[in-house]
Parts: C-alpha cells; sequence; structure tokens
C-alpha cells in the first residue's frame, strides 16, 4: 500500500475545491447551452444562415408552443429556463419544419387572430395581419349592437367571420368555401369558439351561385377576400405559400378579377337595399372595380363608396353598396 505523502496531504482540500469548481462551472456551461435564450439564438442563426423569412418571431412561436406559454413576451421573460431532452427534441422536429419552408402557422397548428386563436392546418388559407384591419374596419363601420345577417365568400379558417360573429352578439351568418377541408376547420374554429349556433357553413363553389334554399335570401352586409392573384404570378410566390397553401383561394385569373366580377354579381343580387359589400382584393384592383361598375353598376345594383389603405400603406380594401 502507498502511504500518504504529507505534502499532497497538504494541499488535497485546495485540489477537491478546485475540481468541484470545475465541474460545477461545467455543468453551468453545458445547462446554459440548453436554455431558453442559447436555443433561441441558435435556430435563429441557423434561420438567417438559410435565409428563412422572419427567423427571429419563428423561432419565438416554436418556442412559445413547446413550452404552452401563452405570450410571446413570456418566451422572453423565460430565457433562462433549461430546456430537457423531450422540449429540445420537439423544437428541433419543428424547425426542421420551418427550415423545409412550412409556415409556422401549419407548424404549430393555430394562429392568434385579432382576439380569437384559430386552429391551422394546411392547405387552409392562412389569414393575414391585413385581414385583421379589414376586420377591424368593418366592425368601426357598424353598429355592433343590431341585429346583422350577413354572407362571408370564401371562409377558409373561418377568420373573418368567426371574429364579425364574436363583437357583434346579434349577428348570424353563412360561410361557404369550395374546399371541403376549409369548411371543416371554419366549424371547429366555431365550435372552439362556441358560435355555430349563430353560423351556417356550405362547401360550394361561387360559380353556381349561393346553395339552393339561399338562391333568393338578402343579407345585410357580405364581407370576402377572394383569390386575387393573377394567374401568371403564382409561380412567383414565397415557397411558403406555393407549396403549402391551397392556391386555389390565391388564383384571381388572369387580372385577378375573375371572382371579384362574379362577388360583384352575387352582391348585387343578394343584398338587400343600402347592404354593404367589402372587399379585400389586390392594391391594383380598386381603379379596376371603378371601371368595371362604370360599365355595369346600373345593371347590378351597386355603387363604389371608397378603398381603404392597409398598413403597408397599399390600396387594399374596398366598400361598396347597394342601391
Amino acid at each position: 500500500m502507498l502511504r500518504s505523502i504529507p505534502w499532497l496531504l497538504k494541499y488535497q482540500p485546495s485540489i477537491n475545491v478546485l475540481v468541484r469548481q470545475e465541474f460545477c462551472s461545467e455543468a453551468l456551461r453545458t445547462a446554459k447551452a440548453f436554455s431558453v435564450e442559447s436555443v433561441r439564438e441558435k435556430w435563429e442563426s441557423r434561420f438567417k444562415s438559410e435565409n428563412i423569412p422572419e427567423a427571429g418571431s419563428s423561432i419565438v412561436n416554436i418556442l412559445a408552443h413547446v413550452l404552452q406559454l401563452q405570450s410571446l413576451d413570456e418566451v422572453r421573460k423565460s430565457r433562462d429556463l433549461i430546456l430537457n431532452d423531450s422540449q429540445l427534441s420537439k423544437i428541433d422536429e419543428l424547425c426542421q419544419c420551418r427550415l423545409a419552408r412550412m409556415p409556422v402557422q401549419y407548424i404549430i397548428r393555430e394562429w392568434e387572430f385579432r382576439d380569437i386563436t384559430l386552429k391551422m392546418i394546411p392547405p387552409v388559407f392562412i389569414p393575414r395581419p391585413e385581414t385583421e384591419e379589414l376586420v377591424e374596419l368593418i366592425l368601426q363601420q357598424i353598429d355592433t349592437q343590431r341585429q346583422l345577417r350577413f354572407l362571408e365568400i370564401g371562409c377558409g379558417s373561418g377568420a373573418i367571420v368567426l371574429s364579425i360573429l364574436k363583437h357583434v352578439p346579434l349577428s348570424s351568418a353563412v360561410a361557404v368555401d369550395q374546399s371541403k377541408l376549409a369548411c371543416e376547420l371554419t366549424l371547429e374554429n366555431a365550435q372552439n369558439q362556441g358560435l355555430t349556433d349563430r353560423l351556417r357553413i356550405f362547401k360550394h363553389k361561387l360559380v353556381d351561385g349561393l346553395p339552393e334554399e339561399f338562391s333568393d335570401h338578402k343579407f345585410d352586409m357580405i364581407v370576402s377576400n377572394p383569390p386575387y392573384v393573377p394567374s401568371q404570378q403564382l409561380l412567383e410566390l414565397e415557397p411558403e405559400i406555393k407549396i403549402y397553401e391551397d392556391l386555389r383561394a390565391l388564383d384571381g385569373g388572369p387580372d385577378g378579377l375573375t371572382i371579384v366580377k362574379a362577388i360583384l354579381e352575387l352582391a348585387g343580387k343578394h343584398l338587400n337595399p343600402e347592404g354593404v359589400l367589402w372587399l379585400e382584393v389586390d392594391s391594383s384592383h380598386p381603379e379596376k372595380i371603378v371601371a368595371f361598375l362604370d360599365e355595369h353598376g346600373s345593371r347590378i345594383g351597386l355603387k363604389y363608396v371608397c378603398s381603404y389603405k392597409d398598413l403597408f400603406q397599399k390600396e387594399r380594401f374596398v366598400e361598396l353598396v347597394k342601391f
């Protein structure tokens, strides 16, 4: 047996302290590598290096989803939280989807629209911030305490119709969409919001007019965010759109106005006198709609009121009235 060396015994406590300190420092460095902030920085840098749009908000939304946080601000407040193996694995999985240019809304399967949470599934059209502006504009212009029966053409996930129903308690609505999946998603979102008793949903193509039971029905308001992208521009869209979203919800025909003109014709038939039609369109369309109504307005019975700019200062929303 080796005898203890006196000088080593003298310094052994100090050596043990140094070893413990080094071990703790290494453990701390390892923990920091798996903190919310370090993971956020890692993936934001990765997204930027691969030219993923909105790199910062993409990873923050994914982190909020995985950690089941209620707001993006909570992610920032949780920056020092250490993630476990399960959370790290899920974050990596979802970030790989983002690297494949899948929209964040489809990755986390939900999205906030104004003050409601919508379930999202591909390829149902994802509501944009501009459409939130459209809803806000409508709610500012109408009496939210009166009875209102309205129609939405192209309901998608139900963003517009459900938001209006929620804020106009005496309203009722009919929503139509050519996509069965969109109709099913609108219904599910309506159920989640407790609004199914004031909403009827139909899978129906606009070219066929309205469903037969509404062939003679009049509405106080019609609203639509229709397909308005010119067909030849579809291939120029971002991969997030042209790969994952339903292009039927975007394709507006040669000039982007095919569906818009059909809606104008339908509105002339199905709006009550003084009823209002609200449209979200391409910024080049308002003047073309004016020209169309100069030629056909007296036959249709619609009058152009005005257009409104979106947050990017583009003419995006059009208001028309039935006379």
